[in-house]
C-alpha cells in the first residue's frame, strides 16, 4: 500500500496561524458567502462554515475532497470537484487561498487567468486573500532534509517526508518531495514548481486583473512587510 498523502496531510501542515488569520478577517468583514479556492481537506471551509457562513470549498485533487467530506461539519460546506471556473458568478463577499494556493499558477498566464476568474466570482467590492511566501526571505535555501524532515505514521508503518531544493530560477523554485516508508524502505519522488512573485508583481497583476490592494502584511500577527518577512500576506478589493 502506498504512502496516503491526503490523509496526511493536516499532520504534514499541523499550523494554524493562516486559518486563524482568514477567520478573522471573514468576521471583521461579516462575510456571509465565502468561496475557498484549492480548499484541500477543507480545514478552513469547515471552520468558516461552523460560523453559519455560506462556504463553497473548490480543489482539482479529488483525494483531497476524499478527506474533506470524511471530516466532522463536512456538510455544511458545498465541496466541488474543479478549478475557480466551477464558482458561481458575482457570489462570494470574500475569496480566500490559503495553504500558498497562490504560488501553484506558476505561468503569468495561469496567474492572471485565475485572478479574473476570481474577480468575476466576487460581488462588487468584495475582498480577496491570500498569502504566497516572501522571496527576499529565500525559504527555500531552508528546503533540505535535515531542516524539512518529518515522520508520520501510515497503515505501512512510519514514513518520512521531506523537502529538496532543485532549481531557483525567480521568479520560479523547483523542488523534490520524498517520502521514504522505515519499515518497507520504498521510497517516493515528485517534482513541483512554484512562483514566487515579489510585492510588485503581485500589485501589478492584481491592478490588471480588477482589483486594488487595500492591506498587505509580512505575518500572520499582521506586521508589516519587509525584506526579512516570511509572507507576503495580501487583502485586495474588486473593483
Amino acid at each position: 500500500m502506498s504512502f496516503d498523502f491526503h490523509a496526511a496531510y493536516d499532520e504534514l501542515n499541523a499550523d494554524d496561524h493562516d486559518y486563524r488569520f482568514y477567520g478573522a478577517v471573514a468576521g471583521q468583514l461579516q462575510a456571509g458567502r465565502v468561496l475557498d479556492l484549492g480548499c484541500g481537506t477543507g480545514t478552513l471551509a469547515r471552520l468558516l462554515a461552523r460560523h453559519g457562513r455560506e462556504v463553497v470549498g473548490i480543489d482539482p485533487d479529488p483525494d483531497m475532497l476524499r478527506v474533506a467530506r470524511g471530516k466532522p461539519g463536512s456538510n455544511d460546506v458545498d465541496w466541488r470537484l474543479g478549478y475557480c471556473d466551477s464558482a458561481d458568478l458575482g457570489w462570494a463577499d470574500l475569496a480566500v487561498m490559503s495553504g500558498h494556493v497562490a504560488q501553484v499558477f506558476v505561468s503569468e498566464e495561469a496567474w492572471g487567468d485565475v485572478l479574473q476568474q476570481l474577480h468575476r466570482a466576487l460581488r462588487d467590492g468584495g475582498i480577496l486573500a491570500f498569502e504566497s511566501r516572501n522571496p527576499s526571505a529565500q525559504s527555500w535555501e531552508r528546503w533540505t532534509r535535515a531542516a524539512t524532515l518529518r515522520t508520520v505514521p501510515s497503515a505501512d508503518g512510519e514514513v518520512e517526508f521531506w523537502h529538496e531544493t532543485v532549481d531557483v530560477s525567480l521568479p520560479q523554485v523547483t523542488y523534490d518531495t520524498f517520502t521514504r516508508n522505515l519499515t518497507s524502505g520504498d521510497e517516493s519522488r515528485s517534482r513541483n514548481v512554484l512562483a514566487f512573485r515579489d510585492h510588485e508583481a503581485i500589485d501589478r497583476t492584481l491592478r490588471r486583473a480588477g482589483f486594488e490592494i487595500g492591506s498587505v502584511f509580512g505575518d500572520w500577527d499582521e506586521s508589516i512587510l519587509t525584506n526579512q518577512s516570511p509572507e507576503i500576506i495580501v487583502l485586495a478589493q474588486r473593483q
